[in-house]
């Protein structure tokens, strides 16, 4: 899933797209999702759905099924906010309905922000925006890091469920054990590995991300669409 969206990002419509642009529209999202009513949420995941969908070129069946995802993720956690527990009697609180259903819409906004963001920018180039922000630099190594163990650790669960699968595994608490000790090997391995590597192409505790300057254009009309939609969350504001 997580190579999917990788191969996304750098063949959607708006790849054509500056990094920046398509960088500070998401975060000024967020940060109206963050202050913003359930009206504002409702209104941003709307809008990015048209972004990702209609503009970006994203599949509306990878779409859906992801925000699929998200909202069986947030339904898990309902029962944490309405169940309470008093002397072994279990009571559902429906007072607190409002506040699970604004929580779960403020989540889905910031997903929305977030997946846009994904699906739509090659990760180096995320990484140059923010480095071009003046974001520390361990912070970034620590987000180009976990990037890049994603996919080690997609790549080595796939490997060993198919490798379990071809020799008969079995459904038992013990093969799942295995299969965790392994994973942890195999990501283990992959990280000593990079180590090395690093090591042996003179590291000198800084990585460096070479962005063309002239990669990209400022698109006029996105521009004022990003502009009229804010106008319009502060007027719902």
């Amino acid at each position: 899933m997580i190579r999917h969206f990788d191969m996304i990002a750098y063949h959607n419509r708006l790849r054509r797209l500056r990094p920046e642009q398509k960088t500070l529209f998401s975060f000024l999202l967020l940060l109206n999702t963050m202050v913003g009513s359930r009206g504002t949420h409702l209104f941003i995941i709307f809008w990015l759905a048209i972004w990702t969908i209609g503009y970006a070129g994203v599949s509306w069946k990878v779409y859906v099924k992801t925000l699929g995802m998200v909202i069986l993720f947030l339904l898990i956690s309902w029962p944490i906010l309405l169940i309470s527990l008093d002397s072994w009697h279990i009571s559902v609180n429906r007072g607190n309905i409002p506040t699970a259903i604004d929580v779960s819409l403020r989540s889905i906004a910031a997903w929305s922000c977030l997946f846009f963001l994904l699906v739509t920018t090659p990760f180096p180039e995320l990484l140059y925006v923010l480095k071009k922000l003046k974001i520390p630099s361990v912070m970034i190594e620590l987000l180009f890091f976990m990037y890049r163990f994603v996919f080690v650790f997609e790549q080595a669960a796939e490997e060993l469920y198919t490798a379990m699968k071809a020799r008969n595994g079995g459904s038992h608490w013990r093969h799942g054990a295995m299969l965790i000790f392994q994973l942890w090997q195999k990501v283990w391995g992959a990280y000593h590995a990079l180590l090395l590597a690093l090591r042996a192409r003179g590291f000198s505790d800084e990585l460096v991300y070479i962005q063309n300057e002239t990669r990209g254009v400022w698109s006029k009309r996105y521009i004022v669409e990003a502009i009229a939609g804010m106008g319009v969350l502060i007027w719902m504001r």
